[in-house]
């Protein structure tokens, strides 16, 4: 055999997965509300660094958390497009969040 042999999973514990489902949608509901209580501190104060932080927020925890669920769901996605696709979202959301911190919003 030329190159390494790639293993896939398939199937598993049912209250494995179970357990999986639960904690990403707690993970996402809980963003989710950050995200929207930071929105709501903008909207009322109109400090441009409440925006940027809801928008930080969001993309770091609430649309990854998405897209590793619905694209692959879906969509079919593959694991590479998935992975690269929330990766991408995490560091804009980061680098939103830094723009809050160290910049003039």
């Amino acid at each position: 055999m030329a190159g390494p042999v790639l293993q896939t999973v398939t199937g598993g514990d049912a209250s494995v997965a179970i357990a999986v489902f639960v904690g990403q949608t707690v993970a996402f509901v809980i963003a989710c509300w950050i995200a929207k209580r930071a929105y709501d501190g903008y909207r009322e104060a109109r400090r441009p660094p409440l925006l940027w932080l809801a928008f930080g927020i969001a993309l770091l925890a609430a649309v990854p958390t998405a897209i590793r669920f619905l694209f692959p769901t879906v969509f079919g996605a593959s694991s590479l497009t998935t992975t690269v696709l929330a990766t991408t979202s995490e560091i804009v959301g980061l680098t939103a969040i830094l723009y809050t911190v160290y910049g003039r919003p």
